[in-house]
Order: C-alpha cells, then sequence, then structure tokens
C-alpha cells in the first residue's frame, strides 16, 4: 500500500503537487479523500454507541418500578378468596400487607403497627378526629385500655386480612381495604362508587360508610373508609352499657338504611351485627340520663349484595342459593340462612335482609322487655317470607311504638342471654 507520508517529497510540497503529481499512484487520491469520510463514520458510531448506551440505561431505569411493581404482583393472591385466606397460598398475613408498605405509602397512607393476634396499634396515641369515632363521655378519662375509652380508638382488630388500618397524612385513621382483584369484585366496585361515593353518599337516609378514595395496584383496588367508634355486635351483651332506647334508635336507622338500598333495587344479603358500624355507644345506663345527641349508624360491606336493573319486573328480583358472591365457595357460607334460602328455590333478597336483621336479636335472646317491640322483632324474622315484614313495614311499626313512649321509659337494660342459656 502506498504510504503517503513518507512518500510527500518535501515539506514545502502542497497538496496540489501531489495530487497533480503523475508519479503517484491511485491509492493516494482514495486514501486522501476518504480520511474524512472514514472520521465522520468513527465519530458517527462513538455518538450512536453513546445514544444507545444512554437510551438503555434510561429504558432499564424507567423500567425497573413497573418490574418491581409486577414482581410484587406476582407474589400477591390472584383472588380476592386467597386474599382473605392467604393461608391457602401459603402466606403469612402480616407478611402480604408488610409488602404492601410501599405501596401504601405512594399513595400517603402510613399503615398502623402490627402487635398481635389481629390488633393494629395507630402511630400516634389519640387519632384525629373525622367524624366517625368517638368515646362516650363518661370514659375519656377511665383505664387506657377500657373498651370505649379514647386510648381504645387507636386500636383495631380486623376480622379478616381483607382489611388494614393507615394513617393519612394529615392525621385521619382510615381502613383499607380490598375491593377487586383481577376479574372479580368489579360490581362490588361499581355498587360503592355508587353509593358510597358521589352524590348519593350526601342523602341522609343513605347509612352506607363512605368510601373516601380508591387506591390501584396493577390490577388490584382497594377502598379507603373512614374508621369508626365501634360496631353493632358490641351494643349488647357485651362491654357497653346501652338502655334499650339506644338500641332501638340504631335498628331503627339501620333499616332506614335497608329502605334506602332497597329503593334502588339493591339487597344487601349480609345484614348481621358485624356489618353494622357505629360512631360511639351512648351507654345511657352509665349515666342514667336520656343523650343529647344520637351515634349515626354505618352499613358495610357490600360484596354480597345484589343490584336489580330499574325496569326489572318485581317477581324478577329474586336470588337463589346461599346469598354469596361469584369468587366465594358455596361450600364455605356460614352465616344462619331463612328456609327459602335452604330449599334452594327463588326468593326475595329484600326480606332476606329483614330476616337477618331481625334474627341477629332474636336468635340471641335479645328482648327489650316491651312485648309490643319484641313481637315487630320476631315479625321481622318469620319463616314465612309472605308474612314477614318488609324494612318499610317494620321501621313504620317500630318508629310508631317508640315515638309514642317516652325516653325515659326507654332507660332500661335489655334482656340478653346466649344461646342454650337457661
Amino acid at each position: 500500500m502506498f504510504n503517503f507520508v513518507e512518500n510527500w517529497p518535501t515539506s514545502t510540497t502542497t497538496l496540489t503537487d501531489v495530487l497533480l503529481s503523475p508519479a503517484r499512484p491511485p491509492s493516494v487520491y482514495i486514501h486522501i479523500f476518504m480520511a474524512p469520510s472514514r472520521l465522520a463514520l468513527a465519530v458517527g458510531c462513538v455518538v450512536a454507541t453513546l445514544s444507545a448506551t444512554v437510551a438503555i440505561y434510561y429504558g432499564l431505569t424507567e423500567l425497573k418500578p413497573a418490574q418491581k411493581r409486577k414482581r410484587l404482583r406476582k407474589k400477591l393472591p390472584q383472588t380476592i378468596y386467597t386474599w382473605r385466606r392467604p393461608d391457602l397460598v401459603q402466606l403469612k398475613e402480616e407478611d402480604l400487607w408488610n409488602s404492601l408498605t410501599d405501596v401504601l405509602c405512594n399513595a400517603g397512607l402510613t399503615p398502623w403497627i402490627y402487635t398481635y393476634l389481629s390488633y393494629l396499634l395507630s402511630p400516634s396515641k389519640y387519632i384525629l378526629s373525622g367524624g366517625f369515632a368517638y368515646a362516650t363521655a363518661t370514659r375519656t378519662s377511665d383505664v387506657p385500655d377500657d373498651p370505649g375509652s379514647l386510648e381504645e380508638l387507636s386500636v383495631f382488630q380486623y376480622q379478616n386480612t381483607l382489611s388494614r388500618m393507615a394513617q393519612t397524612a394529615d392525621g385521619l385513621a382510615v381502613v383499607v381495604r380490598v375491593i377487586a382483584v383481577r376479574n372479580e369484585g368489579h360490581e362490588h366496585l361499581a355498587l360503592l362508587r355508587k353509593i358510597a361515593a358521589g352524590p348519593l353518599s350526601l342523602t341522609s337516609s343513605n347509612h352506607c360508610l363512605p368510601m373516601f378514595r380508591e387506591i390501584s395496584f396493577e390490577d388490584v383496588v382497594f377502598g379507603v373508609f373512614p374508621k369508626t367508634g365501634g360496631c353493632m355486635d358490641e351494643a349488647f351483651g357485651a362491654w357497653a352499657e346501652n338502655s334499650v332506647g339506644d338500641v332501638l334508635d340504631m335498628i331503627l336507622q339501620t333499616l332506614e338504611g335497608l329502605i334506602f338500598l332497597h329503593d334502588l333495587n339493591i339487597a344487601h344479603r349480609d345484614m348481621f351485627l358485624s356489618n353494622i358500624l357505629i360512631q360511639w355507644h351512648p351507654e345511657s345506663l352509665r349515666t342514667m340520663t336520656v343523650p343529647i345527641s344520637r351515634p349515626r349508624v354505618y352499613i358495610i360491606d357490600f360484596e354480597f349484595a345484589v343490584e336489580f336493573p330499574p325496569d326489572c319486573p318485581a317477581e324478577d328480583r329474586v336470588s337463589v342459593g346461599y346469598p354469596l358472591c361469584k369468587w366465594y365457595p358455596s361450600t364455605g357460607y356460614s352465616r344462619p340462612a331463612p328456609p327459602e334460602v335452604e330449599c334452594g328455590k327463588p326468593y326475595c333478597p329484600f326480606k332476606l335482609d329483614v330476616w337477618q336483621l331481625g334474627v341477629v336479636f332474636t336468635d340471641w335472646s335479645f328482648a327489650t322487655t316491651i312485648p309490643a317491640i319484641d313481637e315487630v322483632l320476631e315479625d321481622m324474622k318469620l319463616s314465612d317470607p309472605a308474612m314477614r315484614l318488609s324494612a318499610n313495614e317494620a321501621l313504620k311499626r317500630l318508629s310508631e311504638l317508640v315515638n309514642n313512649m317516652s325516653p325515659a321509659s326507654l332507660m332500661i337494660p335489655p334482656h340478653f342471654k346466649f344461646p342454650g342459656d337457661p
């Protein structure tokens, strides 16, 4: 190959002399004219390589959080039922929710602290008042671990692993609950969007617990709800010293909430005490004075609910089988059921709601000791659904009886005994 440098004649020889010299082989011209192109090509290759490297680096950086989310999602339960029963997929309850700490934190929520069994503790000694949870005035300075005290509002016992407690950035106590997973639970989510959020949630007769917001993680949707002060299953036969008047007010409010739902062609189908929450327990028997204010009642857990279209004929608004949703195994139903459900024939789910509400009182030997009122409670759980009271009928009869009695006359303890007790 011709060496251009070695064959340059003198230091004063110009490029023109070289090019015009007949003694120079043709390769000289090729090398001279190709040198800038090769340089440009080399520079271009370097720039392209650097650009590709930068693009790959930033691409991997952007994909990393998404990859983390997908890896985490694969570890989580794939169905609502296994989320409710994580032991079925070899998951520990606390490991499940601990893995979601970053998800909740990114949503502005701080999870409550797990203590033991199913108890969670607030990060602060007292929760911030949000209008849904209060302590009875007579218990505000009692023993710290006394039920109904201020300190007890900072403790939460969950029923299953679908729910966990958290604290918002401004200190409000909220319940985070799994609503939808993959293709399950979307009917439940749509129902909550209709009655627990938006304009309908502002109706005074609507006793559904409001849903503040939704949190989405991959194909999982969580609902965020306010923490309340108590539950109906503690209203009698437990620690709360509620009078007959206190409990009757809770029943009347619950019936009002049922009527609101039934008017929208919605049947709850799980109207048991654990799904009825209250702001606080009045405990009138502690002071033997008629309360000036009454706690508001809230209805929760609509996963088994059914909704019928507005144009659906009354005779077609029926259910068949146990009141469950698609994702819940039929063999897992353990609630009491009326005869029409047990026989497997079509039945009215609205009458089922009334039966469920009535049976949780009478079957647990709750009685007001006022015959006329106890008769209404019995008529709410009649075996024949045709004879059983509707929510409207029950509310009308009970409210007429209660309104014709003096509040002081209802300042009596309810009669209660466990099934099987003499």
